[in-house]
């Protein structure tokens, strides 16, 4: 782990124990993105996707019987792939393009966010093995957004950068609705779920040479597995 992603982490444990209820864990697992991409105009490009690492801190409050609210302030990486052809860049490009640049160029984009989820969720009973179902909104805050060129152009030359940079919204409203397995082991609970994660606007825009391409955004299969803690 680097040390922003440690970061990160930290501030998630910080928020769960200041959440700690009767029952708290950690969760792993992979993001699964569907990126689309909305153009702008007649810019026609194909968004890849890539899977990513998540994690998240959980903490849920029994609300009496099978139902309780959990909170799982989770961090996110969201990573895609833009096929841009030449032909498009050289509508935005303020000087001409290098005769020799390829037709296409590989764009890989990258979005980290922390994600706050509010979930009501409903188990199959009380006690022993037990699915779980669960559905609420998710407060996404993206913290960055990168992109690099993943094409070699060495040795075209050209007076200007290929510049593609995506630009982020600050805070995403989204939804989750997935279901689960809990698994008993004394004080300890083994977990595994799967949720589908759409955002309800835009996550960001491409931009080219300061001027806006289309939009991205991403709907999302997310596959965890951890360990809670009953106290």
């Amino acid at each position: 782990m680097n040390a922003k992603l440690l970061l990160h982490l930290a501030v998630i444990l910080a928020v769960s124990s200041v959440l700690f209820g009767q029952s708290s864990g950690i969760k792993i697992g992979a993001t699964l993105p569907n990126w689309k991409y909305t153009a702008d105009s007649s810019a026609s490009l194909q968004a890849g996707s890539l899977a990513n690492f998540t994690i998240a801190a959980v903490q849920e409050f029994p609300l009496g019987g099978v139902f309780s609210i959990q909170v799982e302030p989770t961090y996110s990486v969201r990573t895609t792939t833009t096929d841009i052809p030449r032909s498009t860049l050289a509508q935005y490009a303020p000087d001409s393009l290098p005769p020799t640049m390829p037709q296409t160029l590989e764009f890989e984009h990258q979005i980290t966010s922390v994600e706050i989820p509010v979930l009501l969720k409903v188990a199959t009973g009380t006690s022993g093995i037990r699915a779980y179902f669960f559905a609420g909104p998710n407060v996404r805050i993206q913290l960055s957004a990168t992109t690099s060129l993943k094409t070699d152009t060495a040795g075209v030359g050209g007076s200007i950068p290929l510049d593609v940079k995506p630009n982020a919204r600050t805070t995403i409203a989204a939804a989750d609705i997935g279901a689960g397995l809990e698994i008993p082991l004394g004080i300890l609970s083994l977990v595994a779920d799967a949720r589908y994660t759409f955002p309800l606007s835009d996550m960001s825009s491409l931009q080219a040479f300061g001027k806006r391409l289309g939009t991205l955004n991403s709907n999302d299969i997310r596959i965890f597995a951890g360990i809670m803690f009953r106290w």
